[in-house]
């Protein structure tokens, strides 16, 4: 009987060849790092709702939900009419118009602490953003961040994204790192000692379920005594919505935790699964990008080309009008539950230490880790040691897991994924079969006992 990767390179012999000639133009053949996979990845050529499909037309289902952007599923109708009506109006016009009115107005609506926003093309550049103007606001230097979080690759944030966590990264100047202060996730008692004793940190930033997307969870308590401390000693306080924002609630963690930071990056979601992000927050804070504080010597430059452009905000408005409705977040959420009780009800029968958790829409993998008395059911990862939830996976078996998923017609990121209102019980009833059928392929193959 082959094995599951003789069963891989066979299934997807033209992606390996694509694949080799990828290798020949692009860094490890991908265009981004999350993309990397071995042996090789596979390639696709087309999607619509909870699918896509690759070469030679096999079908997947689909968890990777565009990085976290495509909340709706893949293609929806009224995103593509809206996309499509504005490519015959213009694509670029270099100037002001309409509906960046319109689409700032609905996440002002939508977002508390967006008193005024500013777009940009990406999550990076928005946290790239909100760092720059916390240091002038505040006219001090230095960041705070938490192990395991992930704000975007630029110099000031992604020391202690990714583990091991204290690890310096080439590239990064000194003085850059050295403004970087670097705290255990959810240790209030740390964020105090740091705020306490260092009077040039401008602000904290965090994701507000926790890194990426809940792997490292954060509760509503954690983040209401960070509200409280920042405000204490006057630091400035930055939700990284990029992922959570739209997804968690309509507007965003934020909102569901009631709980209201000064500052909030977004992407993804808010663009409609188009290029496309924002910055919003306090009015005094933004001010710092308007004329009137140029004659202060406070004035941030902002340009950029395809800041605010017309197809992203018309995809941005159509995503969002459907968004204030609530009801993707309830079904995103509903079938993100159905799909990890089921996920784990398949380790617990196999006896497996594995566990796939997560909270709203996310999915978490933890495989291998080791605790052989611990029912996946039971899993809770509030108890658990944030340098074994994020890195702490057994690289071999979740190798082979995607690999016999993918032969499976499941596509699951290396993390997990996330789920989509085009999702239906049956997607998941699919993707529990699959997840069993390669289970019992490592059995044979010996990666498990």
């Amino acid at each position: 009987m082959p094995t599951i990767l003789e069963r891989y390179h066979k299934v997807f012999a033209k992606d390996s060849e694509l694949s080799q000639k990828a290798n020949q133009l692009f860094p490890d053949g991908v265009t981004h790092d999350g993309r990397f996979m071995s042996p090789f990845p596979i390639y696709i050529t087309h999607a619509d709702g909870a699918y896509k499909w690759g070469l030679e037309d096999k079908k997947f289902i689909d968890y990777w939900a565009g990085h976290g952007a495509l909340l709706l599923g893949h293609n929806p109708p009224e995103i593509v009419e809206a996309v499509t009506t504005q490519m015959h109006r213009g694509t670029h016009y270099g100037a002001c118009h309409p509906l960046e009115l319109e689409w700032g107005n609905l996440i002002t609506r939508l977002v508390p602490c967006a008193e005024r926003i500013r777009f940009v093309s990406s999550g990076t550049e928005a946290t790239l953003m909100a760092i720059r103007l916390a240091r002038t606001y505040t006219e001090k230097n230095k960041v705070l961040k938490f192990a395991g979080h992930f704000h975007g690759w630029h110099d000031s944030l992604i020391f202690g994204a990714y583990p091991p966590f204290d690890m310096s990264i080439p590239g990064i100047p000194k003085e850059a790192r050295d403004n970087t202060l670097l705290c255990p996730p959810n240790d209030i008692n740390a964020v105090e000692k740091y705020l306490k004793t260092d009077k040039d940190i401008a602000c904290v930033i965090l994701e507000p379920t926790g890194a990426s997307f809940g792997t490292v969870p954060t509760d509503g308590v954690f983040l209401q005594q960070l509200r409280d401390l920042t405000e204490q000693h006057g630091v400035l306080l930055i939700f990284d919505e990029v992922i959570t924002g739209f997804r968690v609630a309509p507007g965003g963690a934020q909102a569901h935790y009631n709980v209201t930071p000064d500052l909030t990056t977004l992407a993804k979601i808010v663009a409609g699964g188009l290029p496309g992000g924002a910055l919003v927050g306090r009015k005094e804070i933004l001010k710092i990008i308007s004329m009137e504080a140029e004659e202060e010597g406070m004035k941030m430059h902002h340009p950029g080309t395809f800041n605010a452009n017309p197809l992203s905000a018309s995809a941005g408005i159509a995503m969002l009008k459907i968004v204030k409705t609530g009801k993707p977040n309830t079904q995103v959420n509903r079938i993100a539950k159905m799909l990890r009780e089921s996920l784990n009800k398949v380790i617990d029968k196999h006896g497996l230490d594995w566990a796939i958790y997560g909270e709203f829409s996310g999915i978490r993998l933890l495989i291998g880790h080791g605790e052989k008395d611990i029912q996946a059911e039971d899993f809770n990862p509030y108890n658990w040691d944030y340098k074994k939830l994020k890195g702490g996976n057994d690289e071999n078996l979740l190798t082979h897991l995607r690999c016999g998923l993918l032969v499976n017609g499941v596509d699951l990121a290396t993390n997990g994924g996330m789920t989509t209102a085009a999702h239906t019980e049956a997607d998941i009833e699919a993707t529990m079969h699959a997840f069993e059928q390669t289970i019992e392929w490592m059995r044979i193959d010996g990666l498990i006992a």
